[in-house]
């Protein structure tokens, strides 16, 4: 799973989306967590995201939008 590109302001970024558990802020990794959110699986859009969540069924996740910079989330929404 790779990361898509934004481009604006004549730069290009690589957006990831994630999902993150709401009460440790942890970041879901290959059927796991992490705290590392560069280590964690970036997902192609939502419904890959439903799928991963019906899978492992998880629980009180967000989707969080980031940036690869390393400036933190840019846009979070829960899932379930």
């Amino acid at each position: 799973m790779s990361a898509k590109m934004l481009s604006g302001c004549g730069e290009k970024k690589a957006i990831k989306r994630v999902l993150r558990r709401t009460g440790s802020g942890e970041y879901f990794k290959d059927g796991g967590w992490t705290v590392n959110p560069a280590e964690a699986n970036s997902f192609s859009d939502a419904v890959e995201v439903a799928e991963i969540c019906a899978r492992y069924r998880l629980m009180d996740v967000e989707l969080a939008i980031r940036f690869d910079t390393g400036a933190g989330d840019v846009f979070c929404t829960a899932i379930r």
